[in-house]
């Protein structure tokens, strides 16, 4: 027991050591600048060229981290089956080296610095994934030729721990490969009268962007999950955080309508992942139990999927009452206001909780998702009625989710009375034997 609790332990204590030598590394032998200010102070020109010399340092930094977390993904792809545990820990290394290189590509310049940052970053993606296929499939050059004895080791440590650390690193590529080729108005010099309505279409047009780029990451997650179910699941998983991505950016009270019809779809296309992937079909595995082989079912897919739809769920609803029923200018009735959108939340929240038990026995990947939904939403809509100082609403609003919540924990998990059913295609169960 204590080898195996080792063997789950060492890969990401390992990958997280080597992505902590790598960011002090930087700080080291290329250390941050620092701003000169005089007797005087800054001036507004010494701010500005101190900014954008910190974000060249950033774009700089990006691409040589990039370059490094290629190292760890490369080894860790090609050593033999006896280093498995050393193997995945360098490549959870080069994974979280991956994800602080795009945290310093961010801060890079728009245009052309942050796309040098997209193209050395959206390349350790891929490098990551390819590490993930050769590792899980078996094609290493010292496997190669007995790669049909691959499905033997263990990838529970990665079918957890990459898609957690995967998935926000495809959501940060497609970030910066909207800054890199579709920068703000502001960051592009422009601030003139019309800013704010530029600025909605911009954020509708790059909501549209980022959940285009998140359907072709849900696609390509579900080609590749027959093969290798571990760069799939970090692919299925990055697509769900890029549609929240999107939804998040398409809040505007002039583009309201239209990002609601973004997050709406944005919620649907979450749904129909989920069961898909949880629940398969003919020529799509379902999600196994099973810790080993090139389909090994990512456990950690089951957990994040009703958490990114819940925040998906929750972000959804507020663009709704954007569009819908958007926050009034006179002082007077902003309680009003508060008060109505806290009731709204949880009259939403009881139908999606009730919506889970219709959903529990056609799909428990989406019933799951739409219970983690309500009770996001939920707990979300109380935050207006409490800033409004509505302590009733609050109090009968809580009140009613508890009955609501503790009516369907009981039909989702407890049910009538019956035991599990046993899986089809199981033999019956032997006779207990006699005292």
């Amino acid at each position: 027991m204590e080898n195996k609790a080792l063997r789950v332990v060492f890969p990401i204590f390992l990958g997280i050591l080597i992505a902590l030598l790598v960011g002090f590394g930087v700080q080291v032998f290329y250390p941050q600048p620092e701003m000169y200010v005089g007797p005087q102070g800054g001036s507004e020109n010494t701010y500005l060229a101190y900014h954008q010399t910190l974000q060249d340092y950033n774009g700089i930094v990006s691409g040589a981290v990039s370059a490094i977390g290629a190292v760890p993904l490369v080894v860790g792809s090609l050593l033999p089956k006896r280093l498995v545990v050393i193997a995945d820990g360098l490549l959870l290394g080069g994974v979280f080296t991956l994800v602080y290189a795009a945290g310093r590509g961010m801060g890079a310049t728009a245009g052309l610095g942050t796309a040098a940052s997209f193209a050395a970053v959206g390349v350790g993606f891929l490098l990551a994934l390819a590490a993930l296929f050769v590792r899980q499939t078996g094609w290493t050059l010292r496997r190669n030729a007995r790669a049909s004895s691959s499905s033997d080791v263990d990838d529970a440590t990665l079918a957890v721990v990459f898609p957690l650390a995967a998935a926000p690193l495809a959501a940060m590529v497609v970030s910066l490969g909207i800054q890199a080729f579709y920068a703000q108005p502001y960051l592009g010099g422009y601030f003139g009268s019309g800013y704010p309505d530029t600025m909605a279409v911009y954020g509708r047009n790059s909501a549209l962007i980022a959940s285009s780029a998140a359907v072709v990451l849900l696609a390509a997650g579900f080609a590749l999950v027959r093969r290798a179910s571990i760069p799939a699941d970090a692919l299925l998983l990055g697509g769900l955080v890029a549609l929240v991505m999107g939804t998040t950016r398409a809040i505007s009270p002039k583009t309201a309508v239209v990002s609601f019809v973004v997050g709406v779809f944005a919620l649907l296309v979450a749904l129909v992942v989920g069961h898909l992937r949880m629940v398969g079909r003919r020529w799509l595995p379902a999600a196994e139990a099973d810790g080993s082989g090139p389909r090994a079912g990512s456990r950690m897919f089951a957990v994040l999927h009703p958490l990114a739809t819940g925040v998906l769920a929750v972000v959804v609803f507020f663009v709704g009452i954007n569009a819908f029923y958007p926050e009034p200018t006179v002082g007077g009735t902003q309680s009003a206001w508060l008060r109505t959108v806290s009731l709204s939340a949880t009259i939403v929240a009881v139908v999606l909780l009730v919506a889970s038990l219709a959903l529990g026995r056609i799909s428990s990947a989406d019933a799951n998702a739409l219970l983690v939904s309500g009770l996001f939403t939920l707990v979300a809509g109380v935050v207006p009625a409490a800033m409004a100082g509505e302590q009733t609403i609050v109090f009968i609003a809580l009140a009613v989710a508890l009955v609501v919540v503790l009516f369907v924990g009981y039909r989702r998990f407890a049910g009538r009375g019956r035991g599990p059913k046993a899986p089809m295609g199981a033999p019956p169960l032997p006779p207990a034997p006699a005292a």
